[in-house]
């Protein structure tokens, strides 16, 4: 099964040579384990913090864009350490990109998300902007419409993936559907 996915995640993503430019504001990583039973993918929550425009809302490991960073796999490799301390290795690990997405909360935002697999689980250790990690199997994510309270307070319907509690929607989601297409085919 892994040799199987690894070459199909590495014929359908883009190619990682093609982006080690400076296209982009930020980057973040899905990250991929297999098991017996399939995939799953480490999902972070960001803390409860009035200043934070993401605030309490469950997020893929990455960030913001440093002007010290070569290109936008050196800002997903940093920011992923820095967040749950885990080091990806490029060549190992890094399968390619999925589309590129911008953030409608700040539609200046573009955002790469890479895909990486880790063939074994690395401890998670968490920076202080985040409260929590899980890992959620691809089967176990359920798509649905839920009402979500924005920062401003309104309340707004939006599609979404629930797993145990967690509701991922946002620019989280529109990443995880469109990983999602790509394993389909």
């Amino acid at each position: 099964m892994l040799k199987g996915l690894v070459g199909l995640l590495t014929k359908r993503l883009r190619p990682v040579d093609e982006l080690l430019s400076h296209e982009g504001s930020a980057a973040v990583v899905l990250i991929l384990h297999p098991t017996e039973d399939g995939i799953e993918i480490l999902f972070v929550k960001r803390r409860d913090d009035p200043n934070d425009p993401w605030s309490g809302q469950i997020a893929l490991p990455g960030g913001r864009r440093n002007p010290s960073d070569s290109s936008m796999l050196e800002t997903a490799i940093r920011e992923t350490f820095e967040e749950v301390g885990i080091l990806l290795d490029a060549k190992r690990m890094i399968l390619g990109a999925l589309p590129n997405v911008t953030s409608l909360r700040n539609p200046g935002m573009l955002v790469t998300p890479f895909v990486a697999l880790l063939e074994e689980k690395m401890p998670v250790k968490l920076s202080p902007e985040l409260s929590e990690y899980f890992w959620a199997p691809i089967k176990g994510l359920s798509e649905c419409e839920v009402k979500v309270s924005l920062q401003d307070g309104e309340a707004k319907t939006v599609k979404a993936y629930v797993y145990g509690g967690h509701v991922i929607w946002g620019l989280t989601a529109r990443i995880i559907e469109s990983f999602l297409k790509i394993l389909e085919g």
